[in-house]
């Protein structure tokens, strides 16, 4: 794998247009190129057009879920690693999303203030081989190590 040079870029999928617009502008602020929708279909274009390193997911939205446009971009032959955005069920989202090689859980909750550190991170885990298993937040009560 080529190492990546200059500010990760990330998509952001989530129907919840308040939680898209703020999560796109803290990691802008962080430096990162983001590119965000609220419409999985339009996400699925964007996968074949946007240079990309980076899927930032949430679990629960109404048309196609996460799990479910995960299920897509795998069968469409995209490879990028993806990161769930979650307020529901980390754990038993893991249980479903694990042999689809994500790359992280992480909680809105919990997360938030941290994520765009969590994101570099688990990217840079990622570049380097390195695997998190299972993917758990960083405060969860099983958080990797």
């Amino acid at each position: 794998m080529t190492k990546r040079s200059g500010p990760l870029r990330v998509l952001y999928v989530d129907d919840d247009e308040m939680a898209l617009t703020l999560t796109q502008l803290q990691l802008l602020n962080a430096g990162m190129v983001t590119e965000a929708t609220s419409d999985t279909l339009e996400a699925v274009g964007m996968l074949a057009t946007e240079e990309l390193d980076l899927i930032l997911l949430d679990s629960v939205m109404p048309t196609i879920d996460g799990v479910e446009f995960l299920q897509l971009m795998r069968s469409l032959q995209f490879e990028y690693p993806v990161v769930f955005l979650t307020g529901f069920g980390v754990e038993e989202l893991w249980e479903v999303v694990q042999e689809f090689g994500v790359l992280g859980i992480l909680d809105k909750q919990k997360d938030r203030m941290v994520l765009p550190e969590r994101l570099q991170e688990l990217y840079s885990q990622f570049e380097s081989g390195q695997a998190v298993s299972p993917p758990w937040t960083l405060d969860g009560p099983h958080a990797a190590s």
